[in-house]
């Protein structure tokens, strides 16, 4: 076989390496009969609602917990601090899957994911609710990535972006009943308790454990068979405001360099001295694997930033509860996995991942850019939702597409490596797009108030309990502080599209991938293609 003239294959991606422990527990789907595939899909299917499920409760519960615990402004500081945890603890779950199980490290997942709700169900503080949220991203990170690498453990490449989105499916029944839910489980009524929010962390905790149980019992019975330095860096993007002096305090100045500094230093260790490190550089020697990479990176930062406060601004500027305002912004995920699914279909009937991967964010970039008039309180609420399918369907298109092609261009045994990769730099991208947000919440909002609002106001209620605070005002104060809120929704959607240029710069850096490759009749096969990347040598992972 002419290994210089044909398509891009993981065959020849990677140097052979030893046949050591590290991959003995990677899944093999030829010792297991059709029914015993079709039972695992059918649990890994039933797991993606649970967790769906969760996720949304979860997002739509958060504000009413922060506001109950009077910290609107920083609540943003909750999903920063779980990206930063998937960050640094996605390579250990990738690790501990291939050494010790994929059923071991998902039930270890799913001890902390429950313990981590549990705490946050019962929190009192927002200090005790961080704590929680500590082990719930422990958790919630293990899941979420070994679901996916059981996916590519036990799909063929062709296959592979269908089961993914197929796995995205569930959350588009999980979005409706969430919102039928989010009200009654969160909103008290008259006579009713203020912390009526912990119901929804018991529904979240029964729901993930049924989750669990059914895609753990029988993957068990299968297998048998067969980072601080960024916590320095972002978090003070969010907490400076809550120091005296702002932006001008020692601590939060300190905070700052010594992140900066130690993001530096852990770079040279990973590029210079290490053998095992988190994130191989040799991925970044390849530009198909470097522009899919990026641009889940610039995707996530995109999302965070345009999605931390939106919940909260539509409840705000029109005069919805949190349930309504869930479903009007709900079209972008909706959207996006039926988009996913599609693109998926499509991709297989084509052989090709590469130009979806453009339209994707071309899309994307429009529905952004509606969105900022969309946003303007006057605006309709069909406007809204238009905006956000326009988004999601981009978002859906390029995520699927990008995903395929960069776990193409591996060998099988180093599949889990790139997903983890891939997940380090997501939780990154949603670390500093929390952080951003966070950042125009408490530092440029503020300046807004002051330009907008004529008359008296409490700036710390404005900000940390607008739910109480803003219904009791007097209507021209009120439409002052709408203004002040659509001003910082605007610039978060024009950073969003000012980074969308990133992200197609390092989609034209990318090359096509043979989705056939792992067939085993086209691995007999040469092709001489000059436009082909099977002319660079793949990344050796180590």
């Amino acid at each position: 076989m002419d290994h210089e003239h044909k398509n891009f294959t993981f065959a020849e991606s990677a140097v052979d390496t030893p046949d050591i422990e590290s991959y003995s527990k990677i899944l093999d789907r030829s010792l297991w009969t059709r029914t015993e595939y079709l039972i695992i899909c059918a649990a890994v299917l039933f797991q993606a609602f649970a967790y769906s499920f969760e996720s949304n409760m979860y997002y739509s519960a958060l504000s009413y917990v922060a506001a109950y615990l009077v910290s609107t402004s920083i609540g943003s500081i909750l999903p920063t601090i779980l990206q930063i945890l998937r960050a640094a603890l996605v390579p250990f779950f990738i690790k501990f899957s291939d050494v010790c199980g994929r059923a071991e490290s998902i039930s270890i997942a799913m001890l902390f994911y429950l313990i981590g709700m549990t705490i946050q169900g019962a929190a009192k503080s927002f200090v005790q609710v961080a704590v929680g949220q500590i082990f719930y991203g422990m958790g919630s990170t293990g899941v979420l990535v070994l679901t996916q690498v059981l996916i590519a453990d036990t799909t063929h490449l062709i296959d592979r972006g269908i089961m993914f989105a197929l796995w995205d499916m569930p959350s588009i029944a999980s979005v409706f009943i969430v919102q039928a839910l989010t009200d009654p489980l969160t909103l008290p009524k008259l006579g009713e308790p203020e912390d009526k929010w912990r119901r929804a962390f018991l529904v979240m905790g029964i729901i993930s454990l049924i989750g669990a149980t059914v895609l753990l019992v029988p993957l068990w019975r299968l297998q048998r068979k067969a980072l601080p330095s960024m916590s320095l860096t972002l978090l003070p993007m969010i907490l400076a405001n809550s120091y005296e002096g702002n932006w001008r305090n020692g601590k939060i100045i300190a905070m700052i360099c010594s992140g900066i500094v130690a993001i530096f230093l852990l770079v040279i260790w990973e590029a210079k001295f290490t053998d095992r490190p988190i994130m191989s550089m040799k991925i970044w020697g390849n530009r198909t694997a470097f522009g899919a990479l990026v641009i889940g990176l610039v995707f996530a930062i995109m999302s965070s930033v345009n999605y931390q406060y939106l919940a909260l601004y539509l409840v705000v500027s029109r005069n919805v509860s949190f349930g309504e305002a869930y479903l009007l912004e709900r079209g972008y995920p909706v959207v996006w996995t039926i988009c996913q699914l599609i693109t998926a279909l499509l991709m297989k009937r084509y052989n090709t991942c590469r130009p979806f991967v453009w339209l994707g964010i071309a899309i994307h970039v429009l529905g952004v850019g509606l969105m900022i008039p969309a946003r303007l309180p006057t605006a309709s609420d069909a406007f809204v939702v238009i905006s956000q399918a326009v988004a999601g369907g981009g978002a859906g298109i390029a995520n699927v597409a990008s995903t395929v092609a960069v776990t193409g261009i591996v060998d099988k045994k180093d599949v889990a490596t790139v997903i983890g990769a891939q997940q380090v730099l997501s939780s990154i991208g949603y670390a500093i797009g929390g952080a951003l947000a966070g950042g125009v919440w408490t530092q440029y909002l503020p300046k807004r108030l002051e330009k907008h609002i004529t008359s008296p106001y409490d700036k710390h209620l404005a900000l940390n309990d607008p739910l109480k605070y803003i219904p009791n005002l007097d209507p021209v104060t009120k439409g002052q502080l709408v203004d002040a809120y659509a001003d910082s929704q605007m610039l978060m959607s024009i950073i969003t599209c000012c980074l969308a240029i990133i992200a197609f710069i390092c989609a034209l850096m990318m090359q096509h991938v043979d989705l056939l490759q792992d067939q085993p009749d086209r691995n007999q096969e040469s092709n001489g293609d000059s436009d082909i990347a099977g002319k660079e040598n793949a990344p050796e992972l180590k």
